[in-house]
């Protein structure tokens, strides 16, 4: 039974190869009954088998127990004595069955370094396996991680930059190899990576970025099968042009450009296969860690987690992005809100040809923003572009309480549409919606932070729920405090033009470690921290002096103005304006 059970897993062969040690020296020392005197028998009965083996030849050799010889002789012959020789073997067995098992993990690790698979129709049907054999997937996982976590242990050993530096390069290329290898939920992972700087080494980043739009596509033939299955019409009486060619592919699909019977010229994606079945595989796995990670109160300097929370509101929204009408939905309600806006723009939806896993919009043409060069050739204004940027998310955030969770490079671009160029957003699969107290909320944190008020900034964050019940607010606000003098949260709009004085230098504030028990992150906030992340990323690549605050803070006395602040805030505001300048 204890084979049984053993058998089907590394740990179980171990077993099984410990077991066999144990029942083999018990084999070895055995003997039949009656091979010698009453003494002998009597100590083979009594449990004691090397007492009676003792016994039985010094009968043999003193002549008392003539036939025992030849008894022994015959179970010799069966049963070999119990030599050093005999368990050496075993104990041989015991050491090397885990160095076998090692050179045989090693060849599964070596395998996927000479492997790497181009086609994007082979790669497809390799992740839909994945969905059926999840044992494979955990392999797959395994050996992924071993590969990449082999290179990065190098570099972490070279001391020379330069030699680090490119090993570092060489760690970030397998490493999107690995999670394109591993499907759609891992590329997603690698591009939210591919904007947290402050995470991970800039020779990852420059790598991680190409998961941003150089996912292998499947072939055109596919993608006119889904449409034709979706539609239940074919493709020569649904378009007149259709690339087979896709314009760009992406994780959970690829955009092909097609024009329409009456000369719409669209862009239309169609979304990967079995992508919900990757889904439930994959997001139960973090299901788990979001359970350990509250179980242990993982969280930031000691703020207690809400993960299982966060992470069910996460899963709302992923399973939503893998259904091409709540996207539709989403990019028409992106479109109406910045309509009137000349300085950006984005698709329309064609309702006629989307469904669950088709969505065709108007063709948008335009610059990558990632594509700097590019950018400075056509002259446009990167620094507009990135002041454009936030406060289009300004306005997202606090004005429409409604954003695109995932701004990263891929879903950017640029155009000629208004002097320095006209920002341009794609892909609004990944959304959130707001309340508006928390629109309002978020407004008030900002507007806090270029005041340079702590008092204000604490009321904020109660409103917007991320302080508990039993909050110590008067500790709260004094390290907010703190952090304002101190410049540990700080905005060019707010920097004090004196120094602090001695009695404010000599001033102890509560340890931010006092105070971290008392807050609590809503999960809609969680999206607007990753919002705000990734744009991050973007803003300094396009302007190194990038600042959120900063490039919003001129903005925020119209939208306060329109949710129904008077005359008393506007003249605080100016006097508050001569202060910082004079």
């Amino acid at each position: 039974m204890a084979f049984k059970r053993a058998r089907g897993s590394l740990g179980g062969l171990w077993l099984a190869v410990v077991l066999a040690a144990c029942y083999g020296r018990q084999w070895m020392f055995a003997l039949p009954a009656n091979v010698g005197s009453a003494a002998a028998n009597h100590a083979l009965r009594s449990g004691e088998p090397r007492v009676a083996s003792q016994l039985v030849q010094a009968e043999a050799v003193l002549g008392l127990c003539p036939h025992a010889l030849s008894t022994r002789q015959r179970v010799g012959r069966s049963r070999p004595r119990p030599t050093a020789r005999g368990v050496g073997k075993v104990v041989k067995i015991m050491l090397g069955a885990p160095a076998v098992l090692s050179v045989f993990a090693f060849l599964m690790v070596l395998r996927g370094y000479q492997k790497t698979e181009t086609d994007g129709d082979a790669m497809q049907e390799k992740w839909s396996s994945y969905a059926k054999k999840p044992g494979r997937r955990m392999l797959a996982l395994m050996a992924g991680a071993c590969r990449v976590g082999l290179i990065a242990l190098r570099a972490k050993l070279i001391r020379d930059p330069e030699k680090k530096s490119a090993m570092h390069t060489k760690a970030g290329k397998r490493a999107v190899t690995e999670l394109v290898r591993l499907g759609p939920t891992y590329v997603k992972l690698g591009q939210i990576l591919s904007c947290r700087e402050d995470l991970v080494p800039k020779e990852y980043i420059n790598e991680l970025k190409r998961l941003q739009d150089e996912v292998p596509a499947f072939s055109g033939e596919r993608a006119k099968k889904i449409i034709e299955t979706e539609l239940g019409k074919p493709a020569s009486e649904l378009f007149a042009e259709f690339d087979d060619k896709p314009l760009a592919a992406a994780s959970l699909g690829q955009v092909h450009r097609a024009k329409t019977k009456d000369g719409i010229e669209m862009a239309i994606k169609i979304q990967r296969d079995n992508l919900k079945e990757m889904y439930d595989l994959d997001l139960a796995q973090f299901d788990k860690i979001a359970v350990t990670l509250d179980k242990f109160k993982i969280g930031v300097e000691g703020a207690s987690g809400v993960w299982v929370d966060m992470f069910e509101d996460a899963k709302v929204i992923l399973y939503r992005e893998i259904d091409y009408r709540a996207e539709a939905e989403n990019t028409q309600r992106w479109y109406d809100n910045f309509k009137d806006l000349k300085w950006t723009t984005s698709p329309k939806v064609i309702n006629e040809f989307t469904t669950s896993k088709v969505l065709a919009l108007t063709f948008v043409a335009g610059t990558k923003i990632s594509d700097l060069k590019q950018l400075e050739a056509q002259n446009f204004d990167r620094t507009l572009l990135a002041k454009n940027l936030a406060q289009a998310y300004l306005l997202a955030f606090c004005k429409f309480g409604f954003f695109n969770t995932d701004p990263h490079p891929g879903n950017l671009a640029v155009d000629d549409g208004y002097p320095g160029g006209r920002l341009i957003f794609y892909d609004f699969g990944q959304a959130c919606e707001l309340s508006d107290k928390q629109a309002d909320g978020i407004l008030q944190v900002i507007q806090s932070i270029v005041d340079f008020e702590a008092a204000d900034c604490v009321k904020a964050m109660n409103a917007l729920g991320c302080l508990k019940d039993a909050a110590d607010f008067k500790k709260v606000e004094a390290v907010v405090q703190n952090n304002f003098e101190t410049g540990k949260v700080k905005s060019k709009r707010s920097k004090r033009k004196r120094e602090l004085s001695e009695e404010e230098k000599s001033k102890k504030a509560p340890k931010q470690t006092e105070v971290m028990k008392y807050f609590q992150l809503p999960p809609a906030l969680a999206f607007v921290a990753r919002a705000i992340t990734q744009m991050e990323g973007v803003g300094v690549m396009l302007d190194e002096d990038y600042e959120f605050i900063d490039f919003v803070a001129d903005k925020v006395p119209e939208l306060q103005v329109e949710r129904g602040a008077g005359i008393s805030y506007i003249a605080g505001q100016l006097f508050k304006n001569w202060v910082r300048t004079n």
